[in-house]
């Protein structure tokens, strides 16, 4: 049994379809996503689409709210267009968001805000250690950057923080690898839409059990 994390696919449904083909993954696997499956890439409803399909296949899937869909929810109630929402409402095809289908509603209503194992914190954009207990703060999780100076080693313990959010290099995310277990922290945000700088473009995917990483080059 394999671990696989992924962040930030940003509607690309080509690209996350050939990176799970790349890595083989099976039932027997588990494998978490950290939010951000839509805006920015034009197949938002495709990438929703296929990880509904895998969960009811039978896939061990868990799936973390981002930014991009608490967007959703404050663009229905405060008629904001989020980063890219002319894509996801041209790949829904509807006009506005409070017309999206119950359907994918009750799906964005059952995103986790983290996921929390004995090793790892699982979490989007990251977490605010202003608070006792950062779990406590879940808004933060989906919207906070600049925070690997504040963490609290005493109560992060020997867990790692694996989240997205902000794109970084290949190099850079490789060099996070390198230094996981000093840091206990890693960012594996590609900026997979990103096609015209150079080291970014990919979707990525970490391996947790032999900590190996995979890049799959942007095909949408």
């Amino acid at each position: 049994m394999n671990q696989y994390v992924i962040s930030d696919i940003h509607g690309c449904y080509f690209t996350l379809r050939e990176l799970l083909n790349k890595i083989g993954l099976s039932k027997e696997d588990k494998i978490c996503f950290l939010g951000d499956y839509i805006d920015r890439g034009s197949k938002s409803k495709e990438v929703i689409d296929y990880l509904i399909e895998l969960k009811e296949s039978g896939y061990n899937l868990h799936t973390i709210a981002g930014n991009h869909e608490e967007m959703v929810f404050d663009s229905i109630e405060l008629e904001n267009w989020t980063a890219g929402a002319d894509e996801t409402l041209n790949s829904f095809g509807i006009d506005h968001f409070d017309q999206l289908g119950k359907k994918y509603i009750a799906w964005l209503n059952r995103l986790k805000p983290y996921l929390e194992t004995e090793r790892y914190i699982f979490v989007h954009a990251g977490l605010n250690f202003k608070y006792e207990n950062p779990l406590d703060c879940t808004t933060d999780m989906a919207w906070i950057g600049n925070w690997y100076d504040s963490i609290n080693y005493d109560w992060l313990q020997n867990r790692v923080i694996i989240h997205g959010h902000v794109p970084i290099s290949q190099n850079e995310i490789e060099k996070m690898l390198e230094n996981i277990t000093k840091n206990q922290y890693m960012n594996i945000d590609n900026g997979c839409f990103i096609k015209d700088k150079n080291g970014f473009g990919k979707l990525c995917c970490l391996e947790l059990s032999k900590r190996i990483l995979t890049f799959q080059n942007s095909v949408d």
